[in-house]
């Protein structure tokens, strides 16, 4: 797997990430302020949308679907092994996160801890009943992470309680398996797709974090971080890893302990830094 594009490059999210690659395809022929990118509503894909080449028509002066073609082919090589680049009608370019590429990113998430803003960005104090199930959700998280290193699923290098790091680091398997034999990713379960984007969704709106007060409305971190622990519950409740699965299918569990610890991570990240409060290792 080529995984370089992502691995190696300094943005944290996968719309930092495509942000960047989009001044390089529009170089020759200058661009027009901010770049419109957004994500698609589908939790099942992870689509990003661009609706620069209707922006750039008149400046241009070609159609939006002849800018977009242009764009695409530039865009292809630059976005690939990681996204899939096409052109709709009406001349929006859609880039796909292509399995290869979410693997890399999960693992990234897994196993590196995230940049501190320059400008650190605290939401309004929060009483400790709404905070609770956030708080919950990453307690829970740190108990299931410790059981599958007891039952020797996963190997963690600093499992005890009082010295566990703010990312587990993982000693066994590194990386995590999270594709088949057929170069697909492992997490198909609607609640594995469902917590995954809303992974993407947490870390999209963080981005980019130091310029949160230029926005027109305000991030509502509180119900995204709330959102994000309400997709680990049902992700939890409904993909098993012990029993069966972890007899039968061991990839698997190692995928979906790895999805653990992705979770894990980001909500210690907004429990400490957004909301500066406590990230409850055990309940």
């Amino acid at each position: 797997m080529n995984t370089a594009n992502i691995s190696q490059c300094p943005e944290v999210t996968l719309k930092c990430f495509l942000l960047s690659r989009f001044p390089r395809a529009i170089a020759q022929q200058g661009t027009l302020g901010e770049i419109p990118l957004n994500r698609s509503k589908d939790s099942a894909r992870v689509l990003y949308l661009s609706a620069i080449a209707l922006k750039l028509a008149k400046t241009w002066q070609q159609t939006p679907q002849t800018i977009a073609a242009q764009l695409a082919e530039t865009l292809e090589p630059l976005c690939y092994p990681d996204f899939a680049v096409k052109v709709a009608p009406a001349g929006i370019i859609e880039l796909e996160l292509t399995d290869a590429g979410l693997a890399v990113w999960l693992q990234r998430l897994a196993q590196t801890n995230l940049p501190l803003p320059e400008s650190r960005i605290l939401s309004p104090v929060l009483s400790a009943d709404r905070l609770f199930p956030i708080q919950y959700s990453h307690a829970r998280c740190c108990s299931l992470l410790r059981m599958a290193h007891r039952d020797r699923i996963i190997s963690i290098a600093q499992p005890d309680v009082a010295t566990a790091p703010q990312v587990w680091s993982l000693a066994a398997p590194n990386p995590i398996p999270w594709m088949d034999e057929g170069d697909r990713l492992r997490l198909v379960h609607p609640a594995e797709r469902s917590l995954i984007s809303q992974l993407l969704t947490v870390l999209d709106n963080l981005y980019p974090i130091s310029e949160v007060k230029n926005r027109e409305k305000p991030v509502n971190y509180f119900k995204l971080a709330n959102s994000l622990s309400e997709a680990f519950q049902i992700f939890y409740s409904q993909c098993r890893i012990w029993g069966e699965v972890k007899i039968e299918q061991p990839k698997l569990a190692q995928s979906r302990v790895g999805l653990i610890l992705a979770t894990q991570s980001l909500l210690r990240f907004i429990l400490e830094n957004l909301f500066n409060a406590i990230a409850p290792l055990e309940l």
